[in-house]
């Protein structure tokens, strides 16, 4: 069986199993709360170490109350993330790799509302996002759990192996950005899904991932998987 090479295959979500780069954007574009979150440049500040990810995360969350007039049920926000579209060849790269009985994650730090949909969607076994609260009547809460630091992914995989006893060294972990270095270090197959607008950064993820797999579409990933099992 193939598992005794490659025991997990986990993916980042955004970007890479759906259409949009950000869940966390999508929903704020939706909402219309994204000029709020760019005029305070929330990200900017979690990258120089100005605000904690929960922080970030925080004020996020109440940039979207704040445009909604403090009210967002759940239904509401289901509803939106519905509408995101599968990454093409998705269904057909999860399947044939769950038929090798190798184990499927997805690692993210976008929002658990949508990860949780592509994991049913696609049958995926194990799912690592960021959890948004509501209170007992379905409302948004100004607050979250955060699951996943984008800059902590490799906490994440470590966590997987030890719960699953499977040694990093039969990881492969699919991502699509410089937020994914974290993860690329720490996994034998590392892989980079390339798109046009990612291009530009494949050197600087090639200067810290020597080993870095390149993928140009999902489906590329059957033939590195049957070669990694041929081995």
């Amino acid at each position: 069986m193939c598992k005794e090479k490659l025991g997990v295959v986990a993916f980042d979500m955004d970007g890479v199993l759906v259409k949009c780069k950000s869940s966390w954007e999508y929903l704020h574009e939706s909402v219309g709360s994204a000029q709020i979150v760019h005029q305070y440049r929330y990200r900017d500040m979690f990258v120089r170490g100005q605000i904690s990810y929960i922080e970030w995360m925080k004020r996020d969350l109440e940039a979207i109350l704040q445009v909604k007039k403090g009210k967002i049920g759940k239904k509401e926000i289901e509803y939106i993330f519905s509408k995101v579209e599968i990454e093409d060849y998705a269904q057909e790269v999860v399947s044939f790799i769950k038929s090798l009985g190798i184990l499927t994650a997805i690692v993210s730090a976008g929002i658990d509302v949508l990860a949780e949909r592509v994991a049913r969607e696609l049958g995926i076994d194990i799912v690592y996002a960021n959890k948004l609260l509501f209170d007992e009547t379905g409302y948004l809460r100004p607050n979250g759990i955060g699951v996943v630091n984008p800059l902590k992914k490799d906490v994440i995989l470590m966590d997987i192996s030890r719960q699953h006893k499977v040694p990093l060294n039969k990881f492969m972990f699919v991502g699509d950005s410089e937020w994914d270095l974290t993860a690329f270090k720490v996994v034998k197959y590392p892989v980079y899904y390339v798109k046009s607008d990612t291009i530009n950064e494949l050197s600087r993820i090639r200067k810290y991932v020597s080993n870095i797999i390149i993928i140009r579409s999902l489906k590329d990933l059957n033939n590195i998987i049957k070669t990694i099992c041929l081995k």
